[in-house]
């Protein structure tokens, strides 16, 4: 059978089996090395390229390169690629790309476009969707971390509050039992708080905390952790350092509170603090031991005259 004889029976088939079709079906000569030529095509074919003449070779200018490199590369039973084009208004068309059938003795291949637009759209539409959903769990989670750190923050301050310590102390523990390692608790009241509050107000009060608070932080190490017990009170957590250490930092501390100019009502105010410290395994294997011990041991401080470091006692 001749080529032409071959492309003229395949008239009446083509005719009364696609024409109608919505989708673009199109009867194409592979033409190896070359464009495929247009052998027969219905309306939907036709209209998507603006088309109007056949048993031509592919206008690249009117039917896009890329098409054309897809179609070069079609074989019926592998898989369907996916075409898209975009409109002047940049909307997407998706088209996934089939062979029928392909006559390698005259070259054609018979090619089905199914409209895909409405599935790709719809998981673009889900991607996006997802991405936004994703967006707003990260955004959630944010607040969430943020929300659980305002909780735990001593807002003056801006040191750990009293929320956090059982959570921190017993994690800290466990890791000073694993590890065989020591952890000092400091516990830390400024002197006469309540007369310099009876005598220069509140606000001046709060500044003095803070105050506190900021040389406390800024003569810390990094591994310290430092929480506002309550009121004029401070407690800080000292991993891995023994009883000589500890006393030898809250000393530290105790020299800088003093030692900083404060000033309320244009005259100075004399600031001092007391401090206890207990050490595991020394003063108690516990949360409640430990801090109890240098409650007691900051107690002993105050009443020996105030502005001093007293250690627990075994």
């Amino acid at each position: 059978m001749t080529r032409e004889n071959s492309q003229h029976q395949t008239a009446p088939y083509w005719t009364d089996c696609f024409q109608s079709m919505s989708d673009p079906v199109a009867l194409l000569q592979l033409n190896a090395g070359r464009y495929p030529t247009l052998l027969r095509s219905n309306c939907a074919f036709q209209q998507l390229f603006s088309l109007s003449q056949i048993n031509s070779p592919l206008d690249p200018t009117l039917v896009h390169a890329e098409f054309i490199q897809l179609l070069q590369q079609l074989k019926p039973g592998t898989s369907s690629p996916v075409w898209c084009l975009i409109g002047d208004d940049s909307s997407c068309r998706h088209f996934k790309l089939q062979s029928a059938f392909s006559d390698t003795a005259t070259d054609t291949c018979l090619l089905l476009m199914q409209d895909i637009s409405e599935q790709e759209n719809l998981i673009v539409s889900l991607r996006k969707q997802t991405d936004e959903l994703q967006q707003r769990l990260a955004t959630i989670e944010q607040l969430k971390n943020r929300i659980r750190e305002q909780s735990i923050r001593d807002p003056l301050t801006n040191l750990y509050n009293r929320r956090f310590l059982n959570e921190f102390m017993e994690r800290e523990l466990a890791l000073a039992r694993r590890n065989q390692k020591p952890l000092a608790v400091v516990m830390l009241d400024l002197d006469h708080f309540k007369q310099l509050n009876d005598q220069f107000g509140h606000q001046t009060g709060d500044m003095v905390i803070e105050m506190v608070a900021k040389h406390l932080l800024r003569q810390s190490r990094r591994t310290d952790v430092l929480f506002r017990y309550g009121g004029e009170e401070f407690l800080v957590i000292l991993p891995n350092t023994n009883a000589v250490q500890a006393q030898h930092l809250a000393e530290n501390w105790r020299v800088h509170v003093e030692q900083a100019q404060v000033f309320a009502k244009h005259q100075a105010i004399n600031i001092t603090l007391s401090a206890g410290v207990s050490v595991y395994p020394e003063h108690g294997t516990t949360t409640f031991n430990l801090i109890q011990a240098a409650d007691e041991a900051l107690y002993q401080a105050k009443a020996a005259g105030r502005n001093q470091v007293v250690m627990s006692c075994p």
